[in-house]
């Protein structure tokens, strides 16, 4: 049965000896000789906590907040240490732990700040690292809980477009360049990149331009 923190006066700050990754470096704060609550390093330097200081009733209520803060930070960053996360999906994840509306909120705006969730970098990352369709790119932001707006906002244009399907083609050039006729290249490029989201004039100049670039280094 969890204990119930309570407030008084320091006696002791010991840092725990083993550190869970997805809560970050912590300490234990000890009142009157026993133990009370635990706190990340951040809210304890924060604060220069040290023994013989009093911790009356409001101060605790606000350490712990800050120390909830804190952990709902550090299992965000660890979430996003696997791959490019939107905000909704961060959302959804603090939301399991059962962390309440303002902590994930003052989270969000912690990786906003530090740049580390923004909509439109995943679809960014995902053009250029697994190159995608707008209309697929549509259909996955949807999936993930991103509003309307925001998905236009993060679409790619229609030279964007181009670029993602051409990037595509040339991460699978081999593909291509093993069937020997030429108008059965084009069709078969072209239905990969529709299997993708891409349209079809999208497919098409992405095709052209990676012919030209084909030619040019043959010269």
């Amino acid at each position: 049965m969890p204990r119930t923190p309570f407030p008084g006066t320091i006696t002791l700050i010991e840092a725990q000896q083993k550190t869970r990754a997805h809560l970050g470096p912590r300490a234990n704060v000890f009142i009157g000789g026993k133990f009370s609550f635990a706190l990340s390093l951040e809210v304890v330097g924060k604060h220069g906590l040290r023994p013989g200081l009093e911790i009356n009733a409001a101060f605790l209520e606000q350490l712990l907040r800050e120390d909830g803060q804190s952990k709902a930070l550090a299992t965000a960053l660890t979430f996003l240490g696997h791959r490019a996360r939107s905000e909704a999906e961060i959302r959804k994840r603090l939301e399991r732990d059962e962390w309440s509306e303002p902590v994930v909120e003052a989270v969000l705006i912690k990786l906003r700040d530090a740049k580390l969730v923004d909509d439109s970098s995943w679809v960014d990352n995902r053009s250029r690292f697994k190159p995608r369709g707008a209309r697929m790119l549509q259909q996955e932001l949807r999936q993930k809980g991103v509003a309307r707006d925001d998905i236009e906002a993060a679409l790619p244009d229609s030279d964007e477009e181009v670029e993602n399907a051409l990037l595509a083609l040339q991460k699978t050039a081999r593909k291509w360049q093993a069937v020997p006729d030429e108008r059965e290249r084009q069709k078969k490029a072209i239905d990969f990149l529709a299997r993708r989201g891409f349209g079809f004039s999208a497919a098409r100049e992405a095709w052209r331009r990676l012919g030209e670039e084909e030619e040019a280094e043959a010269t």
